[in-house]
């Protein structure tokens, strides 16, 4: 049977879902359906800039209703429920507005091939007071509500008349929180609730569990981001694994104590919660989803799982965007062979390497040169790479000529986020 009458279905609109989803579709499989509980797609790498103070305009928010008929593909809102892998049929939860006001009913959906791509989430860990006092930054409403806390923080000082500085702790010292702490300590921007000179300043530190900062980075990485970051002002503590985390301050086992107006929670990435309740499809201890080097799942052959949902068995894939548009371009050309009748091929991870965007404080990273070696990048050369990241995700999605056209603006107004928003 071809591609073009099989009805694959992909549920989850990030930077894997979406570019899938658009490259089956130019390919002219035409039964495309991307389901997503949000609306629009945003750049999740960038969440970090939206809670130091960067508008949704300003990270390229877009229509999935637009982009799906631009490229051919269906569009629909709405959470998943449950997997039938028997039946080969999904089921979505019946959706509310603001007001909890019942909107559209439990739906299913039916499907030849089911692709999950739901991202993952931040793990609380278990600690006490984690989900009722700190922030997390897994959703564009999450970095808004980091932004908000961030101006009522510095709306209560200015009004309060005090001149000490805000307090944030932001706790694990991954690529979110480094580079939140960067942004939050050189180019907040809280919402204008008195003249910048006369607003506190704001004191940032990094708390780290493991003996090491960044223990996921190599040595030359580390030394440059930690050298940045407390040029800046942040403060690094390691070794201190956090017990308690209170609406104004944050414990540690060894008695420390962190008075923090704002706590960030960054400790890693595991699978959407959903993942517990669906018993039909085989699943690790960090709630991922098991598949083969195909991208399978170990349990139904029909349904494929990438990004931060998905453990592949034997990969090093990071849970990055950059591995998930990998895992996306790999399916788009394994689809339509198995589509066919075709055995898929098992997907090769290859690691570009890793940057980092420090706000005013610079860009730092290392790429893989393709001699064997890494390459290490700062300054404006690390920043271009950073940002080429997001033009290749735009050139998948806005198309080349958009994209093309995205790139120049941002060549002539490098001081200026980028403003696209496709309807």
């Amino acid at each position: 049977m071809s591609s073009t009458s099989m009805r694959m279905v992909i549920v989850g609109g990030g930077a894997g879902g979406l570019e899938l989803a658009i490259r089956l579709a130019r390919q002219g499989d035409s039964r495309v359906f991307l389901v997503d509980q949000s609306a629009t797609h945003i750049w999740k790498p960038r969440l970090h800039e939206m809670a130091a103070g960067a508008r949704r305009g300003m990270v390229d928010e877009m229509e999935y209703a637009g982009l799906a008929e631009r490229w051919g593909f269906v569009f629909v809102q709405g959470s998943l429920r449950d997997i039938d892998p028997q039946a080969r049929r999904i089921e979505l939860d019946a959706m509310s507005d603001a007001r909890d006001r019942p909107v559209v009913g439990a739906r299913e959906l039916d499907y030849d091939v089911l692709v999950l791509a739901l991202g993952g989430v931040t793990p609380d860990l278990g600690v006490e007071g984690v989900t009722e006092h700190a922030f997390m930054l897994d959703r564009a409403q999450d970095a808004e509500a980091v932004f908000s806390r961030l101006s009522l923080a510095a709306l209560e000082a200015t009004v309060s008349g005090g001149d000490q500085a805000m307090e944030t702790v932001i706790v694990g010292t991954g690529l979110t929180g480094v580079e939140l702490a960067a942004y939050l300590a050189t180019d907040a921007q809280p919402a204008a609730v008195a003249p910048r000179k006369a607003r506190p300043g704001l004191r940032v530190t990094l708390v780290e569990a493991m003996d090491e900062f960044m223990p996921s980075m190599g040595e030359a990485e580390r030394r440059a981001v930690r050298e940045r970051l407390e040029n800046a002002g942040v403060t690094i503590h390691t070794g201190c694994q956090i017990s308690r985390v209170a609406a104004d301050h944050v414990e540690t086992d060894d008695g420390m104590r962190f008075e923090s107006q704002l706590t960030v929670w960054a400790t890693g990435r595991v699978g959407p919660p959903i993942v517990e309740s669906i018993d039909t499809l085989a699943a690790n201890d960090k709630r991922q989803w098991r598949v083969r080097k195909t991208l399978q799942s170990f349990t139904s052959p029909d349904v494929f799982a990438l990004g931060d949902c998905a453990a592949v068995d034997g990969s090093e894939a990071p849970p990055t965007a950059q591995a998930a548009s990998e895992q996306a371009t790999h399916l788009a050309r394994e689809l339509p062979r198995y589509c066919a009748g075709e055995n898929p091929r098992a997907f090769e991870y290859r690691h570009k390497g890793t940057l980092m965007s420090l706000g005013a404080a610079g860009a730092v990273g290392r790429l893989r040169s393709g001699f064997g070696r890494d390459l290490q990048i700062r300054g404006r050369l690390a920043s271009a790479a950073y940002r080429g990241l997001e033009r290749q995700h735009e050139m998948v999605v806005l198309g080349p000529a958009r994209g093309s056209g995205r790139l120049l603006a941002e060549l002539f107004s490098p001081d200026h986020g980028p403003r696209v928003k496709v309807h």
